[in-house]
């Protein structure tokens, strides 16, 4: 059940990132399409990522649960910035919020992933 909801927020956000890049690029050049397709894994992965963990075939149920709370409250930061950078604030500097939002989503995915598992580690010895 946990791993439906994940997949649709993650179908959502990968919508909503693309769009996003659409929308912030130049679509119409060719040029444009070759750094955007590295760039466009950089920004829609940590979105994509839990929903993969998640749905590892050994991968515990709480995994899931964590993994959806990590991609509500990432995405919803997330969001918060982009939607500062580009609707809010017209600086000429808001295409870097697509550099290090990725970027801290990523450091904040590494920190979960690992605590999650450690966490669950210990607590299945201490069930022991």
């Amino acid at each position: 059940m946990v791993v439906t909801v994940l997949k649709c927020l993650t179908v959502g956000s990968v919508i909503a990132l693309a769009a996003l890049m659409l929308w912030a690029g130049t679509p119409g050049e060719l040029r444009w399409w070759g750094m955007a397709i590295p760039f466009g894994i950089w920004i829609i992965g940590p979105s994509v990522v839990p929903y993969l963990i998640a749905r590892r075939q050994k991968a515990p149920p709480e995994i899931a649960g964590v993994m959806a709370a990590y991609l509500i409250l990432s995405n919803g930061v997330a969001g918060a910035v982009y939607y500062q950078a580009f609707f809010v604030s017209h600086a000429s500097t808001a295409g870097l919020a697509m550099v290090f939002a990725p970027l801290y989503q990523w450091i904040a995915l590494a920190v979960v992933a690992l605590s999650a598992s450690i966490g669950l580690a210990w607590w299945e010895r201490k069930r022991l």
